[in-house]
């Protein structure tokens, strides 16, 4: 193992410049599309990744439907990453000890479970729950804190420290705000009412988009850097890379959130029915929908759109409900 010594920060400006608890859930009004859990489109490619409860993540190939489980239930897990190919997966563990706040970064083989790589981060917070995201020609890691003073650090993949990210035109970086991969290894973030785009060095960044709206969370990019989306008030959104074409693509009378792109950027995996379970516990159950632009209806209780798609596992007859990290890779 190696410990990892950060020495170095930069200070990020930008220009504003626009550049381009039940798991239960009958299947219900118009979702029998997708009775028995195999009935998916050939054209649903990639495996989603979600956390449930106790039962740790689990996954669903597609489009076969087939569940398993994918990393046992564990309190220390900080968080996890897949690579954009879905060959190597990414842990984070919070390894503390008394009077020592490590973090174990390790990245393995999935199809074989080999170490490729392991390393032990320590913040300069002394923060023991940083989470971690391997950037999409996975030479890099995006480390995050939920201490404002660990800022956004970046590490090569065995650990070696890059650079840290500690505000934006002075202000110091949040640590709810969305910190996003892109191709090139360019990076997306939110910081108050913008979403800003910094490209390597990350020293300078140029804003995306300012919003103007009182509600507005879960950021999230497709695979090819083209697309976001995020939630919007109570419904799924949609725009361009450069803050364009800003759509509303889902509806319902309850609220939609978490919403993550296909590998091929073709469909939209979000949390219907998003509600609140505890003090920081939500849970939602999950659909897919065409990424095309148009607005598709996905109440839990009336009749959905005729091309949403119930994410059932095959064999089973409930919506498949998660609570923490979604990927689909």
């Amino acid at each position: 193992m190696k410990k990892l010594i950060a020495a170095k920060f930069v200070n990020v400006c930008f220009v504003l410049l626009l550049v381009g608890c039940s798991k239960e859930q009958n299947t219900g009004p118009g979702e029998d599309n997708n009775p028995d859990g195999v009935a998916y489109p050939v054209t649903l490619k990639g495996t989603i990744y979600y956390d449930w409860a106790t039962e740790g993540i689990l996954k669903i190939s597609l489009p076969d439907g087939t569940g398993s489980s994918f990393i046992p239930d564990d309190t220390k897990l900080n968080n996890f990453d897949i690579s954009r190919d879905g060959r190597t997966k990414l842990t984070v563990v919070n390894a503390s000890t008394l009077g020592q706040y490590d973090v174990r970064f390790t990245i393995s083989d999935i199809k074989n479970g080999n170490v490729i790589e392991e390393f032990i981060y320590n913040s300069p917070a002394g923060n023991s729950y940083c989470k971690g995201y391997l950037s999409p020609d996975n030479s890099l890691i995006l480390v995050t804190s939920n201490d404002r003073e660990d800022g956004i650090t970046i590490l090569k993949r065995n650990g070696e420290f890059v650079t840290r990210m500690m505000d934006i035109n002075g202000e110091r970086l949040g640590f709810s705000e969305a910190r996003l991969w892109l191709p090139n290894n360019n990076v997306v973030i939110t910081h108050g009412k913008y979403i800003i785009r910094i490209a390597p060095p990350y020293t300078s960044g140029t804003l995306i988009k300012e919003m103007d709206y009182e509600n507005w969370d879960e950021l999230t990019v497709n695979q090819a850097g083209t697309q976001l989306a995020l939630q919007i008030a109570n419904h799924i959104y949609t725009m361009d890379i450069d803050g364009s074409n800003l759509k509303q693509v889902t509806i319902s009378n309850f609220k939609e959130s978490v919403p993550q792109f296909s590998p091929d950027g073709k469909y939209l995996l979000v949390g219907s029915e998003y509600k609140q379970t505890g003090p920081f516990g939500y849970m939602w159950y999950m659909k897919i929908i065409p990424n095309d632009g148009k607005q598709y209806h996905v109440d839990p209780i009336e009749q959905n759109s005729p091309d949403v798609i119930p994410v059932i596992v095959s064999g089973q007859d409930r919506i498949e409900a998660a609570g923490g990290q979604m990927i689909w890779r």
